[in-house]
């Protein structure tokens, strides 16, 4: 199954819960508390997500963490890349590896290459067009009624004229 690790699922889930608390710093456990998420882990995916510039980290009592940038220009593939690094659904297919770079050695007799790498394509770019801002009002979607922004985040479907 084709499927985010439950490190990347957690960097978004917290970038949202950032996007959302604005300019005003968060902790580290108040994050974990407020999400459910294991403090621990959370506090080393938000280093992560420091040490890539996606985060500003503040010390002290009222100190803790914040975007970098408004989230409508964090695209979702950064946060990806700073989690797990390229996105590629294999290691032949990668959206920072040019063809023939890959180091596959079964290149000449695979079959499937140029549709998989087409699928990683497709999978990269939306991760690309996808801003913060998106997936924080996509979110925004599951709060009760009458409260929900509308999203222009659709979800990210093959055509048959893809796969072709």
């Amino acid at each position: 199954m084709l499927a985010l690790t439950r490190k990347t699922d957690y960097a978004l889930v917290a970038m949202v819960a950032l996007a959302e608390a604005g300019a005003a710093p968060r902790s580290a456990r108040d994050l974990a508390d407020a999400l459910r998420l294991p403090a621990a882990a959370l506090r080393n995916i938000l280093k992560d997500l420091a040490r890539a510039g996606l985060l500003e980290s503040t010390q002290g009592a009222s100190g803790g963490y914040r975007l970098a940038q408004p989230a409508r220009e964090v695209a979702l593939v950064s946060i990806v890349r700073a989690i797990e690094g390229p996105v590629r659904l294999t290691p032949c297919c990668s959206d920072q590896t040019a063809p023939g770079e890959d180091g596959c050695r079964r290149e000449d007799a695979c079959r499937i290459k140029a549709v998989v790498r087409g699928l990683n394509d497709r999978l990269a770019g939306f991760f690309a067009e996808t801003t913060l801002a998106d997936l924080a009002a996509a979110s925004a979607d599951q709060a009760p009624a009458g409260r929900r922004p509308q999203s222009r985040l659709t979800p990210l479907t093959p055509t048959r004229s893809a796969l072709a």
